[in-house]
């Protein structure tokens, strides 16, 4: 069956909480909202910071800026602040504007239809007109303050889109949940023998239904088994030998890097005894690493300074150098190497941009059991 009619090339994704103003706002309140407008993502603040510069901005927003987006003002670790710590009666007006559900008759707001978050319409044609597609599933005929809407309204109304309980990744309308359960995929198992997606709970049924097809696979594949068994007696026989020629000691001088962007939105967020972690990484062969920073230090800090710690598998003892700018150190790695273990004070570079953690290896010696 093909898909509903696609709006997604000229919405935002289900998952943004900010609405444009003439999205979900009463006329008579357009004017003052317009003062409480994002100019990054054009729609009413959503989790408001204002900046050292009185400048207004969603949070998600302003996250990854170094500089005010309107004036450019340089922004520190302490120069942006939640609305609602440091200006409650702006944050009692951004919350009383008078706005209606995005799904109200009134709106310009075009939802995606079910099952359409990763699919893009070819041309404007393939596009249904907003009010033709409200028609056809229907209107809220809520209306409240912009708090409420956020607060509790989105959570219940029967129009907004939400991910799939089951988790198939689609988002589904509220009202019709139940409707997309019976042919959601994650209600469905595969049968490994004929890979036919099969109804929960059918399984036993579809073997007996299909009983002489399975027999038919099966015996095709001992076939298939029989015809590569001098293949993989081939293949075994030179994997064991590799294993011989391993040697228990390598020695390399393998380097990997590891670049932290924003440190100063990580200062700002990341309090003593939580850590970033690194992408898993392999060297010298073996693997997987992973490298874990505190930007303020370890919970056993005596001092708020970075640390850092190297994790990896527990057969292995390494040795490398660590660094960051100028300071450095030798690491020897404990067995059951883990997030906190053999974490080391950090003399961090003052710096809100990037941070470049290093890691040298110098030595992977693979143990026994019993080392």
């Amino acid at each position: 069956a093909s898909a509903p009619v696609s709006s997604i090339a000229l919405v935002r994704p289900t998952s943004q909480m900010g609405f444009k103003i003439d999205e979900i706002v009463h006329p008579d309140s357009r004017g003052i909202a317009q003062q409480f407008e994002c100019c990054i993502c054009m729609c009413v603040v959503n989790e408001p910071l204002q900046t050292v510069c009185d400048h207004i901005f969603c949070a998600e927003c302003l996250s990854s800026s170094l500089a005010c987006p309107t004036c450019r003002t340089a922004l520190g670790a302490g120069d942006r602040k939640p609305l609602r710590d440091c200006n409650r009666p702006l944050m009692r007006m951004i919350h009383n504007l008078q706005v209606w559900c995005p799904y109200h008759a009134e709106s310009k707001f075009v939802p995606p239809d079910e099952a359409e978050s990763a699919e893009i319409v070819d041309s404007v044609e393939d596009v249904e007109e907003p009010a033709a597609k409200r028609a056809r599933v229907g209107t809220c005929t809520w209306s409240g303050s912009y708090g409420d809407l956020l607060a509790l309204h989105v959570a219940v109304c029967e129009h907004h889109f939400v991910p799939c309980p089951h988790g198939c990744g689609l988002q589904v309308r509220r009202s019709e949940l139940a409707a997309h359960a019976p042919s959601c995929k994650m209600n469905f198992e595969t049968c490994s023998i004929c890979r036919e997606a099969v109804k929960a709970g059918e399984m036993p049924q579809h073997r007996r239904d299909k009983a002489e097809l399975h027999v038919q696979l099966l015996e095709a594949r001992l076939a298939e088994r029989d015809d590569s068994t001098d293949l993989k007696l081939t293949l075994d026989g030179i994997h064991d030998r590799l294993k011989t020629l391993e040697s228990p000691a390598i020695a390399s001088s393998s380097m990997w890097e590891w670049t932290i962007h924003d440190m100063a939105a990580k200062l700002l967020h990341f309090s003593k005894g939580h850590h970033i972690t690194s992408p898993e990484f392999r060297l010298c062969g073996h693997g997987p690493f992973k490298v874990h920073f505190y930007p303020r230090g370890d919970r056993e800090s005596n001092v708020e300074r970075g640390a850092v710690s190297l994790e990896g598998p527990s057969n292995l003892k390494v040795q490398a150098r660590i660094s960051i700018g100028d300071w450095s150190y030798q690491f020897r790695g404990p067995r059951n190497m883990g997030a906190g273990h053999g974490s080391r004070n950090a003399v961090v570079p003052d710096t809100t941009g990037s941070l470049t953690i290093v890691v040298d290896f110098q030595k992977v010696v693979l143990c026994s059991d019993t080392d």
